[in-house]
């Protein structure tokens, strides 16, 4: 390995090479390195399924069996959905192809022309659906069970015991299912169906689709059992309306929306007026919905009134629901709009109890997270504290403590954990008493394991509940020191099953019992290994890392620590090149975006893909140290909060004697482009800056509309990343300090600035706007203008390959003098002008 990254440094540096020559090199060297991603845990523990991902394809599946660990049991070469069936077997589909292997015996049966492939791992059977719209169904020893013809392709299975399919006869729409029992009709219908959904219960089939020639929409539920159908014919708008079908208490009752959009004004004039509170309507359209209530068993389905509020909710009761308005009032001081005036809905009385307004905690929208029971509910009223709502005894109370985040209920309803930076607490919803539970305090929690079901299409409110009878799994994470380690919270015990490790664990997967994990750790001198863990403490290493990797051990960082202007403390990355001598001085490349330092046990390869126009193991590989400091913002502004924390960082570093202070560059994208354009224009201690996708004219941000949110941007301003709090007309000064083009004169250094023509985040012209403002001051840039690029540039895309080649260059021109790059030639020989 040593000597392959020689030859490769030698060809690079060489004057002589061609810029193609120079990028085949790279990419060779690139594609050799991989790393395990993507664990998949057989329920019953004895398998695990590990993805070999490579820069540009991660198409090579590794199986392991538990008990043989650092042995691979068969290797897949095929990218795709992984599933174990019960009995030793797995099956993967993707790209049109599957493959079902038997782990015991290691045969292998492979299809083609498939559009796709479902495990019935509950009886040793898996489907396939083939081209011709076939479904098969085959034994775990490859011989066919069971075929169904005529098949739509939207097969669904919950338990994986049955197998729902459409199948088209002779003009009608024939549900069919695929069980143990073999193949039977479940019932049909006369429209084509467009969509078919199993709910969470396994009780109904909801299916959805046009009648042919015409604009009406029917949604049809299905009862599992009896093959029962209830139908809901309703003319729709256009063909883009939809119904979305939610479970009340798992599947006592349901609750139908019928959502419509009415599309943006396209004619000669639109017209925006100053009280429109639904500016996003200006790109997406006007929703609009329509809703019903429909009782297991029943013939009818209730609909709701809407002449008083336009838009209800599911709050998982069968008499309760939230009736609201989407936008009244919004104020875009928020991303999303809060919910200032909402009742109870009751549809016994059909009557209407006020609730009053809901605010957004942690997502900056409302969030109502409600009961299993459909009793209560946890929201907030003023964004900062929880309160718990009783719909049955119309109360509600306040939980006098802020910082609280995520609210889960235990699966009695009895109980709400809240995870939290000081561990995780226990409210008692009968007594309302809230107490830290014995899960460790003082650190940041996260509860792992609950169940999430989303009682809306397009906001934050649903059930959140625990598995009833298992352990609270916990991911603790000490964020001073960046560990984290997990516990099983049973009762008032607390178990450890993995100490707090320096290793960055980015997979855990378990079993249904929470009995056995698996867990991919690494670390920045260590690539992904996959390891086993028993509940009991019992530890194995399953498979090792990258074995091509063997420069990784000799990978070194130091961790600074420095303080912002205000006190806060705040921390540094710095990656040594790969091939350090004390004896030698070397350049350092420089990254800026918020807090990195919690990168600090991240393994990186070097690939294309990898942050856009920073790759860190390259840079070291090619003989940089590369620093990533943190940044916040503090009461003097973004800019020039950014530029004191990155002063203060590289004051640590200069004691470095082996850091060439003139050679040293900054480089940062989105909001990092923002703080690297600022910096630019008002330090002397870089030798050459790179900015993609930065903001340059934060006032005219301010005032502008954002069409990737959508909506006026001011909210990012005031409230959001760039955190201001407060308004431009509350302190014009601090906004005209913190913004780049006032300052585009004092660049001191060359500066390539790229962005995206399709960024709809951070328009284009902001970096136009930037290039012209150099330009008129005779300041040395070259500006990027991808035509197809977004905010960042597409996944392995050749716009990505080609700023990725660029920025190498950029920087080898002006930190290391290699000056034989004709595309930065064209400016820095013939002048700025």
């Amino acid at each position: 390995m040593r000597k392959l990254i020689c030859i490769y440094l030698l060809l690079l540096i060489s004057s002589n090479i061609s810029a193609q020559g120079t990028k085949d090199t790279l990419e060779s060297w690139m594609s050799k390195f991989y790393r395990l991603a993507n664990p998949v845990l057989s329920e019953d523990g004895k398998w695990v399924a590990v993805r070999k991902r490579y820069d540009i394809r991660q198409d090579t599946l590794l199986v392991v069996d538990t008990r043989k660990p650092n042995i691979i049991a068969t290797t897949i070469v095929l990218d795709g959905s992984v599933s174990f069936l019960k009995n030793d077997e797995v099956l993967v589909y993707g790209n049109r192809q599957a493959e079902f292997v038997d782990l015991r015996s290691g045969r292998i049966l492979h299809y083609d022309n498939v559009v796709t492939a479902y495990p019935l791992s509950e009886l040793g059977k898996y489907g396939i659906l083939t081209k011709d719209s076939t479904l098969s169904i085959y034994k775990k020893d490859g011989t066919l069970h069971q075929q169904i013809k005529k098949v739509q392709g939207l097969p669904v299975s919950g338990d994986h015991k049955k197998l729902y399919v459409v199948r088209e006869n002779d003009h009608t729409y024939e549900i069919m299912v695929a069980s143990e029992e073999g193949v039977r009709r479940l019932t049909s219908v006369s429209h084509a169906i467009t969509n078919l959904e199993l709910l969470p219960s396994g009780k109904q089939l909801a299916i959805s689709g046009y009648e042919n020639g015409t604009r009406k929409i029917q949604l049809t539920l299905v009862d599992t059992g009896n093959g029962k159908t209830t139908t809901l014919s309703k003319t729709a708008a256009s063909t883009e309306d939809f119904f979305k079908v939610t479970e009340i208490q798992e599947g006592k009752s349901y609750w139908i929306g019928l959502y419509s959009v009415e599309k943006p004004e396209n004619g000669m004039v639109n017209i925006w007026y100053g009280n429109d509170d639904n500016l996003a309507a200006k790109k997406s359209g006007t929703r609009t919905g329509r809703y019903w209530f429909w009782k297991s068993g029943s013939d009818e389905f209730r609909e709701f009134p809407n002449d008083k509020y336009p838009a209800m909710a599911s709050l998982n009761s069968e008499r309760y629901f939230l009736a609201y308005h989407l936008t009244k009032g919004h104020n875009f001081l928020t991303l999303e709009p809060q919910f200032i005036d909402t009742s109870v809905y009751d549809v016994e009385q059909n009557t209407y109890r006020p609730l009053g307004a809901f605010k957004g905690i942690l997502y900056g929208s409302p969030e109502l997270i409600c009961s299993k029971s459909g009793r209560f509910v946890v929201g907030s009223d003023d964004g900062k504290k929880w309160i718990v709502l009783d719909l049955e005894n119309q109360s509600k109370y306040s939980i006098d403590k802020a910082g609280f985040q995520n609210p889960v209920f235990s699966s009695d309803s009895q109980y709400i954990f809240f995870e939290s930076e000081d561990g995780v607490w226990k409210l008692d919803i009968r007594t309302q008493i809230l107490v830290p539970t014995k899960a460790v305090q003082g650190k940041s929690v996260k509860i792992v394991n609950a169940n999430d079901y989303g009682l809306l299409p397009f906001s934050y409110i649903n059930t959140r509940s625990l598995p009833p009878n298992k352990p609270i799994l916990l991911e603790v994470k000490d964020r001073v020191k960046n560990l984290t380690s997990f516990s099983l919270l049973s009762g008032n015990t607390v178990k450890e099953i993995i100490p707090f490790t320096e290793n960055r664990v980015g997979n855990i997967e378990y079993d249904p019992n929470l009995e056995t994990f698996c867990t991919l750790e690494e670390n920045y001198n260590r690539s992904p290994e996959l390891n086993l863990i028993k509940r009991n403490g019992q530890r194995q290493l399953l498979l090792k890392g990258s074995t091509f990797d063997q420069n990784v051990s000799l990978l070194r960082q130091e961790v600074i620590r420095y303080t912002s202007v205000e006190g806060l403390p705040l921390k540094g990355v710095l990656y040594y090149p790969v091939n350090y001598s004390p004896n030698r001085k070397y350049p350092m490349v420089v990254h800026i975006y918020q807090i990195q330092s919690d990168k600090s046990n991240e393994y990186f390869t070097p690939s294309y893909n990898n942050r856009d126009g920073l790759d860190i193991r390259t840079l070291v590989e090619r003989g940089y140290f590369v620093l990533l400091p943190d940044t916040v913002v503090g009461d003097a502004g973004p800019g020039l909060s950014a530029l004191d924390c990155v002063n203060k960082a590289l004051d640590k570093v200069s004691n470095n004697r082996n850091i060439d202070v003139q050679k040293v560059g900054l480089i940062g994208h989105s909001f990092g482009g923002y703080e690297t354009n600022f910096i630019a224009t008002h330090s002397d201690r870089f030798a050459a800056y790179i900015s993609g996708a930065g903001i340059s004219d934060i006032i005219r941000s301010y005032f502008s509309y954002n069409y990737h949110y959508p909506g006026p941007h001011y909210w990012q301003y005031e409230n959001g990343q760039v955190n201001m709090n407060a308004s431009f007309l509350e302190d014009k000064s601090r906004y005209f300090r913190n913004n780049p083009i006032y300052s585009a004169e004092k660049v001191s250094a060359p500066i390539l600035l790229w962005t995206g023509k399709r960024d709809e985040n951070v328009p284009w012209d902001q970096t136009t706007e930037f290039y012209i403002g150099l330009k008129r001051n005779e300041k040395p840039v070259i500006a990027l203008f991808y035509k197809n690029g977004g905010h960042a540039l597409g996944f392995n895309s050749t716009e990505k390959k080609d700023l990725y080649q660029k920025v190498l260059e950029w920087w080898d021109y002006f930190l290391k003098n290699w000056t034989n790059v004709p595309w930065i030639n064209k400016q820095m020989k013939q002048g700025a002008l």
